[in-house]
């Protein structure tokens, strides 16, 4: 299904500067909720799951960051390795990750619980994997189909969509850890100029998509 035509429907090859700079925000919003500086990445390790082509890894590594990344696409496994540095495989996270418990500083998992069946096994094994924070970013059922559909823009691929209250639940029952935090954004980026400008607007409950970060 998340094979090459997925990926060429979406133009995702045109994405790659503006997932770099929602990657950037969301990361210093966890840094500012935990009190500790997540774009620091020198001398630590990072896994991103469902890391497509490889444009979050891209950025982890230049923050220093020794970085892995995996995903259930073959497809976008070969683009990943062919255009940035890092270790990829294939690895569906619903069931296993194959890593040691406790292994990464960082994980981050952008825009990918929706697409899985078992988004809960798949929080398990990645906060399993980490030793410091788990970072994901979900759309928020409250207003994703609304909001989609009027800019057709809505994937139907998204199977699990849950709101920031349900995934607060969720994780609160399923995780634990020493710190969490959810928030509900609004991510409005605009071209002007050859510039692209982005724009944030933190809307509680009723934000297009909710970040997630938990902490050991």
């Amino acid at each position: 299904m998340f094979e090459r035509q997925y990926f060429s429907n979406r133009k995702y090859t045109l994405k790659k500067e503006l997932v770099g700079r929602h990657v950037l925000e969301v990361l210093r919003w966890a840094s500012k909720e935990m009190g500790k500086d997540l774009l620091i990445g020198q001398g630590k390790r990072a896994l991103d799951v469902g890391c497509a082509y490889g444009y979050i890894s891209h950025v982890l590594t230049v923050l220093g960051y020794e970085t892995f990344g995996t995903d259930i696409s073959n497809w976008g496994i070969k683009q990943a390795k062919n255009q940035t540095n890092g270790q990829f495989l294939v690895s569906d996270v619903q069931t296993s990750l194959p890593f040691k418990p406790q292994t990464f500083d960082l994980v981050t998992c952008f825009d990918v619980l929706e697409h899985l069946g078992h988004p809960e096994a798949a929080l398990s094994g990645m906060f399993e994997a980490c030793k410091g924070a788990l970072i994901c970013t979900t759309p928020n059922k409250t207003v994703e189909k609304p909001v989609r559909k009027l800019t057709r823009d809505y994937d139907e691929t998204h199977v699990s969509v849950k709101s920031e209250a349900e995934w607060k639940k969720s994780i609160t029952e399923n995780l634990g850890g020493a710190g969490m935090n959810l928030a509900s954004f609004f991510d409005c980026p605009v071209r002007f100029g050859g510039k692209l400008f982005f724009k944030l607007f933190n809307v509680p409950r009723f934000g297009l998509t909710v970040r997630i970060v938990v902490w050991k």
